[in-house]
């Protein structure tokens, strides 16, 4: 009997820890956390919109023909999208 409760206690401290860990991982990393709301493709574009916090957006408009992807970041100071940044799509997927 005395043996089951020791085996039943070290399971629930054991998922106490990993509880606790991930819960304290999703705190140090929601600051980084984006997530996409909408995309688009028309002709030779795709357009994504993301939201990385309550006040700033991002953009990324992916040309298909040049193979280039870039990122436009939301400016709350001057009310523009200015580029953040440049990928060029073959070098970042080739194998």
């Amino acid at each position: 009997m005395k043996d089951t409760q020791n085996v039943t206690i070290g399971l629930l401290l054991a998922t106490a820890v990993i509880l606790g860990a991930l819960l304290l991982n999703s705190y140090w990393t929601s600051d980084q956390t984006a997530y996409a709301q909408a995309s688009v493709k028309q002709n030779d574009y795709i357009l994504g919109t993301a939201a990385r916090s309550t006040v700033a957006s991002q953009v990324f408009v992916v040309d298909i023909a040049a193979r280039r992807m870039n990122v436009y970041d939301t400016n709350i100071n001057t009310w523009t999208m200015d580029i953040t940044e440049s990928v060029d799509l073959d070098r970042a997927f080739r194998q």
